[in-house]
């Protein structure tokens, strides 16, 4: 997370392509004289925030739901991408999910935590497309020709 830069509401006025510059790197708090600060940040800084709170908020719905429901079963029905996740990894994301918004709501940073749900819903659609991982593979020791298709 880029630290905040300050400015003032006349600095806005006066330097606008700088504290405009200045929103490309990270928020900057505009301060006023007869009204509330104003944060001024990039579109999708903010739809980012809004995609973490969306998230959040399945979070804890899923948290909440029926005691006799697995978490991991309840996280499925906010997460649909999951059943394309191996059990193992549905348990994995379960887990590593939870423990990522924590650590990133202690440095309010919330990046990483996207950057992981990406991973993991990236992951479930390779599955779905049919990728096969290597170890479950098998190998050849030695080549095999193969007749060339149009033939």
């Amino acid at each position: 997370m880029a630290l905040m830069t300050r400015a003032s509401s006349s600095d806005l006025s006066r330097r606008g392509s700088e504290v405009f510059h200045a929103a490309d790197q990270g928020p900057v708090e505009i301060t006023r004289r007869d009204g509330e600060t104003l944060i001024l940040t990039r579109k999708s800084e903010r739809d980012d925030q809004f995609t973490v709170l969306t998230m959040a908020a399945d979070l804890i719905a899923a948290s909440l739901g029926p005691d006799e429901v697995p978490f991991v079963d309840r996280l499925a029905d906010r997460f649909p991408w999951m059943g394309f996740l191996t059990p193992a990894g549905r348990d994995m994301f379960a887990n590593e999910i939870v423990h990522s918004a924590r650590a990133c709501a202690s440095i309010k940073d919330f990046t990483p935590f996207l950057a992981e749900i990406v991973a993991w819903r990236e992951t479930a659609a390779s599955r779905a497309a049919g990728y096969t991982t290597d170890s479950q593979l098998d190998w050849l020791d030695e080549p095999t020709p193969v007749p060339h298709p149009t033939d």
